[in-house]
């Protein structure tokens, strides 16, 4: 049989997942090649921890190139064109031919639409996280503002992480009087699509901790020469410190491709993630799964991490030519680190009908090691 190319196009969570599945489960005549612009991957679940100097970013980052070693090719650069009718990926001035296709290019930031969303700090990506780690230390009294720019964002958990870590941060340099933290978010409630016993569990979290809580804010400026933060239909709030999740957005290579729409996602089937092109499966942050109750699946490394296992087993088993029997469940969970020493641990059937199945455990101190522990696990387990 002819060796076969499997292209994987992003090396966060997804990405890594499945070039790792698949070079362990396919023959060595059989091509596997992952496509990342950037050579470095860092662990996003410990930007927080970077923010507040417990993490540097050494420690949780690794060198793409030392997948080489187990046979996994692996490409830098930009993809700059889709070619589905003959089977190429387009990067820059290279083409890479393809026999099956993972997209796994996750969401690009942005924040050109919203004034002033720029130059507010963010612990989304690496740099602002340890951009906050020099910033915070300087921050002695006044108000924080931690904001949900807009919907949808990745990993929903983390606005509200952040929040409680920054009063933890503040109360163990008995300067929590000082400060003042806000949480400001367009949806309705915290973690929506994991129902109302859950939201109403992180609002107490917040209550408890004298964490100001605003919902169905929608930022519409954010003018720094005045401090405030100006909305849709709330009041305006002011700030002397802001912290914003950036805006999220398909990358536009696959509008051109006509995989997503503009100001949309790629649509896939929810079992097999596939895309309507033959051979080509979306996955993680780029795609969207609509629930039945009218919600979509979150934007989360953990839904990366399981759509992969059964994208890169499905081809794995086609390849091998034997029949594909793997579906996607739609099961996840994820931390929320509420201090230094406790975290909560949220798990959910989101596939469940009319409405997810979620569950909040804890905090305690045990999700608090869990979570450490998963950090290394996952670091080793696929580097």
């Amino acid at each position: 049989m002819a060796g076969k190319t499997v292209v994987i196009l992003g090396g966060g969570s997804g990405g890594l997942v499945a070039a790792n599945r698949l070079r362990r489960t396919l023959g060595k005549e059989h091509r596997v090649v992952l496509v990342e612009r950037s050579p470095v991957y860092s662990f996003a679940p410990s930007y927080t921890a970077v923010m507040l100097g417990r993490r540097s970013a050494r420690r949780i980052s690794r060198h793409l190139a030392s997948l080489r070693r187990k046979g996994i090719e692996v490409i830098t650069g930009d993809v700059t064109g889709l070619d589905f009718a003959d089977k190429k990926v387009q990067l820059g001035e290279q083409e890479t031919p393809y026999d099956y296709l993972i997209i796994a290019l996750g969401a690009e930031y942005s924040s050109a639409e919203i004034p002033g969303l720029g130059k507010a700090w963010t612990y989304y990506h690496l740099d602002g996280a340890e951009g906050l780690r020099e910033e915070l230390p300087r921050f002695t009294a006044g108000r924080i503002a931690v904001v949900v720019s807009a919907l949808p964002y990745k990993c929903p958990a983390a606005p509200y992480e952040g929040a409680l870590l920054l009063d933890d941060y503040f109360r163990r340099r008995r300067m929590r009087s000082q400060v003042e933290i806000g949480l400001f978010t367009p949806e309705r409630q915290p973690l929506p699509v994991a129902g109302e016993a859950v939201g109403e569990a992180v609002v107490k979290l917040l209550e408890r901790q004298e964490i100001g809580y605003t919902p169905k804010a929608k930022l519409k400026e954010i003018d720094h020469d005045s401090k405030t933060l100006r909305f849709g239909d709330t009041a305006d709030a002011p700030f002397d410190m802001v912290i914003a999740t950036p805006l999220h957005r398909v990358p536009p290579v696959l509008v051109a491709a006509g995989l997503a729409a503009e100001g949309g996602w790629v649509p896939v089937d929810r079992e097999t993630l596939a895309t309507r092109f033959e051979d080509v499966y979306a996955i993680g942050d780029v795609n969207t799964i609509p629930l039945a109750n009218g919600m979509a699946l979150p934007k989360a490394g953990v839904f990366a991490h399981g759509e992969a296992e059964v994208v890169s087993r499905n081809i794995a088993a086609q390849i091998n030519e034997v029949e594909p029997i793997w579906a996607y469940g739609g099961q996840g969970a994820c931390f929320l680190e509420t201090s230094r020493s406790k975290a909560a641990y949220a798990t959910g059937h989101f596939f469940a009908e009319p409405d997810p199945e979620v569950a909040l455990r804890g905090p305690s101190s045990f999700w608090h090691w869990a979570k450490l522990g998963f950090e290394r696990l996952w670091l080793w387990r696929w580097f």
